[in-house]
């Protein structure tokens, strides 16, 4: 009686092993065994079946680097992200800047007459400060003048233009 309750704890023991993937078979499927006890249904003593080996789910490292690809992605993409912020308002500023001075120089083309040096000024524009600087010099040909304009935010020059006129306004 004792050898048939030992046979039948170690046929559940192999069911459970078959079901977990840790039995190797040397034989006949388990059940009733017949023939020498070689042919029967061996367990793998290295791999305990107690635990199951198929677990589902990831590992604690896997998860680790996991997460640390994920955070090298993100932060590319926040660095990504704030530099086409830096660059959208540069070019806001290069925009701006430019406004300013091309309505410097259509002032400066319809002006009557426009006197030889360097004239400064402040002008406002989307809320914004703008300084500029027109320096007029003459060109080769007498009848020519040569306009400089530079303006700048309190950053930096935001933009500059270059124009000729006549020296008299026909």
């Amino acid at each position: 009686m004792v050898d048939g309750m030992l046979r039948a704890t170690a046929r559940r023991a192999a069911a459970r092993c078959l079901s977990a993937g840790r039995a190797r078979s040397a034989g006949p499927p388990p059940g009733p065994t017949f023939g020498r006890p070689e042919d029967r249904l061996r367990v793998d003593r290295a791999a305990p079946c107690d635990r199951a080996p198929n677990k589902e789910g990831f590992t604690l490292i896997e998860l680790l680097v996991a997460l640390a690809v994920f955070s090298l992605a993100a932060l590319a993409l926040l660095n990504l992200s704030a530099g086409n912020t830096r660059s959208a308002a540069r070019v806001e500023t290069r925009t701006l800047g430019g406004i300013v001075a091309e309505n410097l120089a259509v002032e400066t083309m319809i002006a009557p007459a426009v006197s030889e040096g360097t004239t400064t000024g402040r002008t406002p524009l989307a809320g914004r400060p703008w300084t500029w600087t027109r320096t007029v010099v003459p060109t080769e040909d007498p009848d020519l003048l040569r306009i400089h304009i530079t303006v700048n935010d309190p950053e930096g020059q935001a933009a500059e233009r270059t124009i000729f006129r006549s020296r008299t306004r026909p």
